[in-house]
């Protein structure tokens, strides 16, 4: 295949990083420029309003909102319930919530699409936690989950022979075009020579309707949060080949979305609902909090599916196929998803989930040139500037100085163990990374 190259571009600078004091979780006084203080005095706006999509990565919203964490922080949060991301999409944008849930990609697609809606992430409320689910008929086609194989490589010529042995391309959904699990799947897909954009049909599905979609024969597959993969594989549906985390170990998940005009209205507002959310993250990667959260989710007014479904993901106990005469295991995976913090080989503080991590922005810049998205061909030169705008850090870290919260000391380089295709990931040098790669839209 031919390979294109993409136009230099060197490096991008390092986010100042503020070192703040970690010697507690109390809510103390901060001063910071505007001496704001954890003070419902100084709030511009208590009474709020935020949207969410019901998913098992909404958790710490549903549990700020549940637990009485907003209100400790001096806000009224109504929770809105959405059914896609395209509601709160459109909701955001036409002003009708304060903040929501949001897909990390959200920011950047508003801001270079062609309304440039001043979208931005004021934080990430999770890493991981999403699946491949594939259905019925993979499975009669000899494709079996990713533990029965010896490595990728086995599984990857057994896809590529399935694959092409269909004569068609398969259709794959996910719950929208710029969900993270969107760009996973073309990773996943593109990791195993499949080209995502010629061998494969994508569509945009709401993710309630996934697992009818799936069942009914329309889809062949989809990668989508939990719990809908665990709901599939109960019902007999479908069986899990790859989680994301196997894909992109702590990958960003969902995000705190508003506009700017509402931030700069209402910034100790904003700062203040990123403290109380960063507090509820917490508070949802504590283990013994986690049978408590899949009884506060499973509840009618937010994910209403049985709790079993929603605590197969978060107390270790993931299933990845149910079919009957096999051996149907679970799976131990303590950072299936991750909210603040869990100690693990790719996690280390003070390094933590909500941080908006540079690293994570240039990357999936780099998947919009590589599927030449919005019209991106080259890597911009003003990469800098433009992401300052979509993922900025100064609110977050005037949250993280009302908790005390270290914040991380240097930026972030995904090693080639993050990555299914043992790929490195050094966000100084995005050119060298895109050029990589034999499969892109050229």
């Amino acid at each position: 295949m031919k390979r294109r190259k993409f136009v230099k571009y060197t490096s991008l600078s390092s986010a100042s990083l503020i070192i703040a004091s970690c010697s507690g979780v109390q809510l103390p006084q901060t001063n910071t420029e505007e001496d704001f203080k954890l003070d419902s005095s100084k709030l511009e706006k208590k009474s709020l309003s935020l949207a969410y999509v019901p998913s098992t990565d909404a958790a710490p919203i549903i549990i700020a909102k549940e637990k009485g964490i907003f209100e400790r922080y001096g806000l009224a949060v109504g929770l809105q319930r959405q059914n896609s991301w395209s509601e709160i999409e459109k909701r955001l944008l036409d002003g009708k919530v304060d903040t929501a849930q949001g897909l990390f990609a959200m920011p950047m697609l508003a801001q270079l699409g062609k309304e440039k809606a001043p979208m931005i992430s004021l934080m990430m409320l999770n890493w991981n936690g999403s699946a491949i689910t594939l259905g019925k008929k993979a499975w009669k086609g000899g494709l079996r989950p990713a533990s029965e194989y010896q490595n990728f490589l086995e599984f990857s010529n057994n896809f590529r022979d399935y694959t092409r042995s269909t004569g068609q391309p398969l259709n794959f959904a996910t719950e929208s075009a710029a969900s993270m699990d969107t760009y996973l799947l073309r990773y996943w897909l593109g990791a195993m020579g499949i080209d995502p954009k010629k061998e494969v049909k994508l569509l945009s599905i709401n993710p309630s309707q996934l697992i009818y979609k799936l069942q009914a024969g329309t889809i062949d597959g989809f990668s989508v949060a939990e719990p809908w993969n665990q709901q599939t594989v109960a019902q007999q549906i479908g069986f899990i080949p790859y989680i994301s985390k196997d894909i992109w170990r702590g990958h960003p998940g969902k995000i705190l979305a508003s506009m700017q005009g509402w931030i700069d209205k209402y910034p100790n507002t904003a700062r203040t609902l990123v403290a109380a959310l960063i507090d509820a993250c917490r508070f949802c990667d504590k283990s013994e909090n986690r049978l408590e959260i899949a009884q506060i989710l499973s509840q009618s007014q937010y994910l209403n599916i049985p709790q079993p479904l929603i605590e197969t993901s978060l107390v270790d106990k993931y299933l990845s196929e149910n079919w009957e005469n096999f051996q149907n295991e679970t799976f131990k995976y303590p950072d299936f998803n991750l909210y603040h913090f869990q100690n693990t080989d790719y996690l280390k503080k003070p390094d933590h989930v909500n941080y908006p991590w540079r690293s994570h922005s240039v990357w999936l810049l780099t998947q919009l040139v590589r599927w030449n998205e919005l019209g991106l061909t080259e890597y911009p030169k003003d990469a800098d500037q433009i992401l300052d705008k979509m993922y900025p850090v100064k609110i977050y870290e005037d949250a993280a100085e009302i908790l005390r919260i270290e914040i991380p000391k240097q930026a972030r380089i995904e090693p080639k163990t993050s990555f299914i295709d043992q790929r490195e990931f050094d966000p100084s040098q995005p050119i060298a990374y895109l050029n990589q790669f034999e499969i892109r839209t050229t």
